[in-house]
């Protein structure tokens, strides 16, 4: 019975059971590998996506500093020419305060002598009816004056006429 047990295990092959078990390692190997390789090319899928998007976002970022930077850049001289247009309006001010106060100086100065020129002019009317009156009775009763009739006649042109000066004798 024994040599019939050990003549069944003999004719079965005793590599059989070593060959199935590496046959069955080698598949789970094979499995093993293309779970591998399918982890492989999901990850390198990733990485590449992953890669793709840290570029856009950093040239998003770049990008946004840029504006950044240009736009401080731009409030930087906004606020000079603010404060360069705040001095001009202080300066614009000061000018127009002062021009005033010389308005109003010259106006007072232009009122008094406007003022000083009407008394003046009734003064001259006055001495002008003096001498008229005073020419008229000369003329009329004394002979103080040689040609009465023509200084009368002289007096009465020059009261008419603008008086023009001694222009011609100043050279002008």
């Amino acid at each position: 019975r024994y040599l019939a047990l050990v003549a069944t295990h003999a004719g079965t092959d005793p590599f059989g059971k070593v060959k199935a078990m590496i046959k069955d390692l080698i598949v789970k190997l094979m499995e093993q590998a293309n779970s591998e390789a399918d982890h492989k090319g999901y990850c390198d899928t990733e990485l590449a996506t992953n890669k793709l998007t840290r570029e856009n976002k950093q040239s998003e970022v770049e990008e946004l500093s840029a504006n950044v930077d240009k736009h401080v850049a731009e409030s930087a001289q906004l606020t000079e020419e603010l404060a360069m247009l705040a001095d001009a309006l202080l300066e614009l001010r000061k000018e127009q305060s002062e021009a005033t106060s010389m308005r109003h100086k010259e106006s007072s100065t232009n009122a008094a002598t406007v003022a000083d020129a009407k008394v003046a002019q009734v003064a001259v009317e006055r001495a002008t009816k003096v001498l008229k009156d005073f020419y008229a009775k000369a003329a009329g009763g004394s002979a103080l004056l040689q040609g009465q009739s023509g200084i009368s006649q002289e007096m009465s042109n020059a009261s008419k006429e603008p008086y023009t000066g001694m222009q011609s004798e100043s050279g002008g």
